[in-house]
Parts: structure tokens; C-alpha cells; sequence
């Protein structure tokens, strides 16, 4: 289902892709596409499983994970049963990054049939045309209680109380979610803060490109293809140290920092500390990011799904 947090709109498809919607789905569709391979993301769906261990051995099944190792009893348990589950459903596991490599190896999938950079942005579309002189903070996403939005309006509004040189900041959230009306309601009215429902990737571009740092202060984040738009935006970032995506686009120091997620006296510390660098030096973190938003791109993605072709 899709989420009401995130209603994205798609465009239609050229000729080369079909649609089918799930509820129409039958076996023999599949049997007469005859797939070259089938990607699965993630295996909670009934149908999709079934037609997965249906075509598995006949032609290369990679399943979609973004789950991080933990190391929780429940994992542990996960670990016994997953292996035979689903390896009779693929026979590759599509992570992100690192933090999801540990848990892929323990369910037991060789590491040559372990895929990484399962999620990708498009960097060029997100290059930044110019340096930027705005002093503007940028939260982008769903307004939840994990990815706490309100530490980070609550942070800001004490930092610029506290130190009247950082008054010339302001910060921007955008996105939907079920802490929106308490965030409006609280800080709505306030003139350096703004707040803005959720918009479409191509609109979003160009508040980005007005905004000198980006934060995602979650207490719970398995990646976030966020994080490297924004690195592709030259962005400095600053990340919670549960940031799947900060293993791949940040480097501690570099091109912005890592806070404490059950901390909130680090995220405190770690915002001032961004908002109380020269814009020059903002602007040299940025650069770093925009480097480091291209360990990823479209073409290494593609190489991927092609490579499974190629080993057959």
C-alpha cells in the first residue's frame, strides 16, 4: 500500500515497461513474460513469495533487504528459519550498504551472491548549480515519531535563544506525518522556522539547493536515499549514528558529523557546532559531500543487475 505520508506520483511509463497491477497477477503471466530474472523487494508477500520459489534455479531470484545486524534475540532466531526460507525464494540478497552485510552473511547467503547498493539517487539530477549563501537548515521526510523532526525544531529554536549570532539561521521541514499538526501548532508561528507538507522529488530539488546543511536526526533509519541527495546537492550532513546511509555518504568530521542517537546533549552540541562554521567552510564540507553522493550512481546500479546475468 502506498504510505499517505509519502504520496509520490509517478509518471507513465514508456513502451519498455509494463505495469501489472498485484491484484490481477496470475502465474501464467509470469510464465509468459518469460523473465530474464525477477527481483523481489523484501519477502512479505504471499503471491510474491509463491512465484519466486516458482521460478528459483529457473532464472537468477535476487531479494530486496535493508534490514541492519542488530544482534537482537529475535534476529538470532530469524537467522535459523530465514537461510531455508529463503533460499528456497532466491538465490541473491540485494543490500544497501555495510551495515545490512552482517546479517545477510548470517542467514546464510555466500558473499559472491551478496549484492550491495540496492538504493540509488539520481546524482546528477541533485548537482547543485552555485555555492549558497542562505544560513538554512533542511529536514526532508516523514514527520514520524523515529525520525524526530521535533528534536531537531526544539534544538534549533534553543541554539538561536541561546546565542543571538546564530539568529540569522532559519529552518525548513518538509514532509507529512502524524507529528505535523503538534510541530505546526508549536512552532508554526515562528518566523525562522518553516513548515511545508510534503512535495514531488522534482519540486523538492530546488529547496535543497537553498539550504546550507542538511539533518536527519533518526533514532531508527536502515538507509535513507535522502541522505544522498542531499550529499549529491552539496549538503553537509548530520546524521544519527543509526544512519545505514551515513556508512556510504558520510565521513565523520569530513563532510559533516555523527551524533549520538540516544543522546540528545550530542545532537544538541553537534548542531551548534554546524551552525557556528563559516558559510566558506559549509560550502567545503558540501563539496566532499557532492564526491562522496557518487559512490553510487545509476550506472554501478545497472552494472549490478546486469552482473547476475552475466554469471549465469
Amino acid at each position: 500500500m502506498p504510505d499517505p505520508n509519502a504520496p509520490y506520483r509517478f509518471d507513465e511509463p514508456d513502451g519498455s515497461i509494463q505495469i501489472t497491477d498485484r491484484e490481477s497477477l496470475k502465474g501464467r503471466d509470469v510464465e509468459s513474460w518469460q523473465p530474464d530474472l525477477i527481483y523481489m523487494a523484501g519477502w512479505g508477500d504471499k503471491k510474491y513469495n509463491h512465484i519466486a520459489q516458482t521460478w528459483n534455479r529457473r532464472v537468477p531470484v535476487i531479494i530486496g533487504m535493508d534490514n541492519p545486524w542488530k544482534g537482537t534475540f529475535k534476529q538470532r532466531l530469524a537467522t535459523i528459519f530465514a537461510s531455508f526460507y529463503l533460499k528456497k525464494r532466491a538465490s541473491y540478497l540485494w543490500i544497501p550498504g555495510y551495515p545490512q552485510y552482517e546479517l545477510a552473511r548470517k542467514i546464510g547467503f555466500r558473499t559472491n551472491h551478496i549484492l550491495f547498493d540496492l538504493y540509488c539517487a539520481d546524482v546528477d539530477k541533485w548537482k547543485r548549480p552555485g555555492p549558497v549563501s542562505r544560513k538554512r537548515i533542511l529536514f526532508a521526510g516523514r514527520m514520524v515519531p523515529y525520525k524526530r523532526p521535533d528534536w531537531l525544531a526544539e534544538a534549533f529554536i534553543k541554539l538561536i535563544q541561546l546565542h543571538p549570532e546564530l539568529s540569522d539561521w532559519e529552518l525548513l521541514m518538509i514532509g507529512n506525518g502524524p507529528l505535523w499538526d503538534s510541530l505546526e501548532s508549536k512552532y508554526g508561528s515562528l518566523k525562522q522556522v518553516m513548515l511545508k507538507s510534503f512535495v514531488q522529488p522534482v519540486e523538492l530539488i530546488g529547496y535543497y539547493h537553498e539550504s546550507s546543511i542538511f539533518c536527519l536526526p533518526s533514532f531508527s533509519e536502515h538507509w535513507g536515499v535522502a541522505v544522498q541527495e542531499a550529499a549529491a546537492a552539496g549538503l553537509p550532513l548530520l546524521l544519527s549514528d543509526t544512519c545505514g546511509a551515513a556508512s556510504a555518504f558520510l565521513i565523520n568530521g569530513y563532510n559533516g558529523f555523527v551524533f549520538k542517537s540516544t543522546d540528545k546533549d550530542n545532537f544538541y552540541q553537534r548542531l551548534y557546532g554546524m551552525m557556528s562554521l563559516e558559510m566558506e567552510e559549509l560550502q567545503v564540507m558540501g563539496s566532499r559531500s557532492e564526491s562522496l553522493a557518487r559512490r553510487i550512481t545509476h550506472d554501478q546500479w545497472s552494472g549490478t543487475l546486469k552482473s547476475v546475468l552475466d554469471g549465469q
